[in-house]
């Protein structure tokens, strides 16, 4: 018969006839039931603010803890909980501890009981003040945080933000998440004890959001928006981070990388899809002799299309002098001999087309006198001594040329008459240390001066589109998702434009003028004759834009093509440098795209920034900025838990799948084999200028022996008869011997034997001339 000390579980067992567990088996079912265990625990924790509380508000005491069974542990929390005014509506809290789900509004409704208990209304109606113990308010006040944080971390809901990026932080907590602070935020208070933090706390104050920090800090963050140069924490449990991490080469965030896509975008362009449009680039930071030698070639072509622009924009009695003219016509034959051979050269390209020859002494001469001549026109305004009707021939030539060449180089089309270049720096940005020049003298050795900025040198866009004779540009914002298997890229549809603070001329380089950054631009005050109709602030909003495309005429599509022309870009960037991509899952990033357009309305992609300014410089700033923030975290966080979650103004352009080879061998992985290849310059000086192929030397190395026995027969039968004689006597006397001995020496020995003797010495050493011979026996038809 049960005894009454016999715990619960035994005497079920034995009024029900069933045999008893063993020890084994009452563990499991103790591990089973470890949320009532968690409940007494609770209450045994809330014990003494129970008795505080029932003396303030005249209740009975209630039983103490150790005195209640297991049977009744969740009403006697129920009442006891009720007792103490945390309840609400009958639903108590201790049932979501239970059943291990902790609801957001059931804690915030107990912490903000457990605040409001302390102030009870007497029978006036008057609030008679009444406070619990401090240590019991911050035991309450301690669980309440907790369970928010184990919450948080069973829902991957933990969070750090590095910068005042508070939309995002405001985001999030609006999610339901927890905030792991960097060291950098609320530094005082992070030094504070976890008490007197406790202290201090209330809803949603600095306090409360320290304590919380403090005790969720060894767990990882699940979310996290950090700094391009910062390392990558947390790794293992592969956050949503807002980097996107690639090679150097191919980083396009920065100026030397995206030359580098702009070198691999032409394998992926696709009409309609995806296709860049930039200016020329060329890395003149580093020692590469053969990228400088092109450069100097393209600024002595576009020199050429300058001079032949320069002839057709002016009429033809304004550029000559029949009497004092110090220009000679043979500078317009040389522009237009360099402009027909360009047209050649992109209607046939080749190989040969590519490598930059060295000129010789007389064409450097020639080049010169072009250079300096043609300087002089187009930028002392010097007169040619040729007559007009000559002069109006060349006109007609310079056009026809200049047509030919631009239709075959579009981006030519952006090329005005005063060869002006940008230099900037690789790896920076903001507009820091971005000159412009327009002579080549000046170009190399201000490259050569500032080696360890790693400038890039850029074809100025001289004929942009103008807004009211001012120059601007269109920030485009890109945002780059990696997920379990694929690469998204997402376009805003919304972006604003910046304007320059004064109107545009070519002839003053200052960088008021012709930069367009706002960094740069909130330096300088807006000349005062510019056109009133332009914003003070500088800047458009996309809608200001339409409107003024809508007040000049243009076409009803014009923007659709130009947001069009933006996403092919965009996407052609993204596929260029894939290769060279980390794809980690979780991993994205928010970049800032400038664009210009040209004449025609068409996109020009100038750079890419991978930590844009959000911050609200002006109003259009900040109507966009934090509006382009939240519908990142729509895009990040709520699209990866349900596919149907709106992404507010992002549009998703192009996806591409990564992992194709997921399923490929591993007992057999790839191997590439093969030779180096030898470097034609790197050839020994005697072979520098041989014009045998490697399959001539091929043929030559493989030759049968048979031939080079013929050649011996030629050069030396004396020597070879005798060899063979010698040859014969020893096997016929060794014949001799294996017969005397009962040896059996097959018929066809002594052949053998012959052609083993043969052999034997050093390989005999063709000459040049016979080799050549020999493979010609061997290669000419029959």
């Amino acid at each position: 018969m049960a005894t009454k000390d016999q715990p619960a579980t035994q005497r079920n067992s034995l009024t029900s006839g069933q045999p008893m567990p063993s020890a084994s088996t009452t563990n499991h079912r103790h591990r089973y039931y470890n949320p009532v265990s968690k409940i007494q625990s609770l209450i045994h924790n809330l014990d003494a603010e129970l008795v505080q509380l029932c003396k303030q508000c005249s209740v009975p005491k209630p039983p103490s803890s150790s005195n209640v069974n297991t049977g009744i542990h969740s009403s006697s929390y129920g009442a006891t909980v009720a007792a103490a005014g945390l309840g609400s509506g009958g639903n108590t809290p201790h049932r979501g501890l239970i059943s291990g789900h902790y609801d957001q509004d059931s804690i915030n409704k107990l912490l903000a009981r457990a605040r409001s208990i302390s102030t009870p209304r007497s029978a006036s109606g008057a609030t008679t003040p009444i406070s619990l113990a401090p240590d019991a308010q911050k035991r309450q006040l301690r669980n309440v945080y907790r369970t928010r944080v184990i919450d948080a971390y069973r829902n991957r809901r933990i969070f750090t933000v590095y910068g005042n990026y508070h939309t995002v932080r405001r985001a999030l907590v609006r999610r339901g998440w927890l905030e792991k602070l960097p060291a950098s935020r609320y530094a005082k208070l992070q030094t504070m004890s976890e008490d007197s933090l406790l202290e201090h706390a209330r809803r949603g104050n600095d306090y409360e959001t320290v304590v919380i920090s403090k005790m969720i800090n060894h767990f990882p963050s699940f979310f996290i928006w950090q700094s391009k140069g910062q390392r990558d924490l947390f790794s293992e449990v592969r956050p949503f981070r807002n980097r996107v991490r690639r090679s150097q080469f191919l980083d396009f965030s920065t100026k030397v990388g995206l030359v580098g896509c702009a070198e691999q975008e032409r394998w992926y362009r696709e009409d309609g899809v995806c296709g860049m449009s930039y200016p020329r680039f060329y890395r003149l930071g580093g020692n590469n002799v053969e990228e400088r030698m092109a450069f100097i070639e393209d600024y002595q072509q576009t020199q050429a299309r300058s001079l032949l622009r320069h002839i057709m924009e002016h009429k033809p009695e304004e550029l000559i002098d029949m009497d004092n003219g110090t220009i000679m016509t043979t500078n317009l034959d040389y522009a237009l001999a360099k402009v027909k051979q360009m047209v050649r050269q992109a209607e046939h390209y080749s190989l040969d087309d590519a490598r930059i020859k060295p000129p010789t002494p007389a064409e450097i001469v020639e080049i010169q006198t072009f250079m300096t001549q043609s300087a002089d026109v187009l930028k002392s305004q010097a007169k040619f001594r040729i007559s007009e009707k000559v002069m109006t021939e060349y006109a007609r030539l310079a056009t026809q040329y200049l047509d030919q060449i631009e239709s075959l180089r579009p981006d030519y089309c952006w090329d005005g008459s005063r060869n002006l270049w940008i230099l900037k720096p690789g790896y920076q940005s903001r507009g820091i240390g971005i000159v412009i020049r327009s002579c080549l003298d000046d170009i190399l050795q201000w490259t050569s001066n500032n080696q360890n900025k790693k400038y890039i040198v850029q074809k100025y866009i001289e004929r942009p589109y103008l807004v009211y004779r001012t120059k601007f540009d269109i920030r485009q914002y890109m945002l780059l998702t990696i997920g379990e298997s694929k690469v998204t890229v997402w376009t805003y549809r919304d972006c604003y434009l910046r304007f320059s603070s004064q109107e545009f001329t070519m002839d003053d380089l200052r960088e008021s003028i012709h930069l367009t950054n706002n960094s740069v631009q909130k330096r300088y005050k807006n000349k005062q004759n510019r056109d009133p109709r332009l914003p003070k602030h500088n800047m458009w909003s996309l809608d200001q834009f339409k409107a003024h495309l809508r007040h000049v005429g243009a076409p009803d599509d014009t923007w659709s093509n130009i947001y069009n022309g933006f996403k092919q870009n965009l996407v052609a960037v993204v596929m260029a440098s894939l290769d060279e991509t980390e794809l980690v899952k979780n991993a994205f990033e928010l970049y800032g795209c400038d664009f210009m357009l040209d004449e025609h309305y068409n996109p020009i992609l100038i750079e890419i920034n991978s930590t844009p300014d959000l911050s609200p410089s002006t109003e259009v700033t900040a109507k966009i900025c934090p509006v382009a923030i939240k519908d990142c975290i729509r895009v990040v966080v709520d699209l990866a838990k349900n596919p149907l979650a709106p992404t507010g103004q992002f549009e998703r352009v192009f996806e591409v799948n990564y992992s194709i080879n997921n399923g490929a061998d591993v007992h057999h992985p790839l191997e590439l084999n093969g030779k180096q290849m030898t470097i034609f310059e790197n050839l020994p000086p005697k072979l520098k200028n041989n014009n045998r192929t490697r399959m001539l030397r091929k043929i030559l190395d493989n030759v049968k022996i048979s031939a080079s026995r013929k050649l011996d027969k030629i050069k030396e039968a004396p020597a070879k008869v005798a060899k063979v004689a010698k040859a014969t006597a020893s096997t016929k006397k060794k014949k001799s011997s294996k017969s005397a001995t009962g040896s059996k020496v097959s018929s066809g020995a002594p052949s053998e034997q012959v052609s083993q003797t043969q052999h034997v010495g050093p390989k005999m050493i063709l000459t040049s001339k016979t080799r050549e011979n020999l493979a010609l026996q061997y290669t000419a038809p029959k």
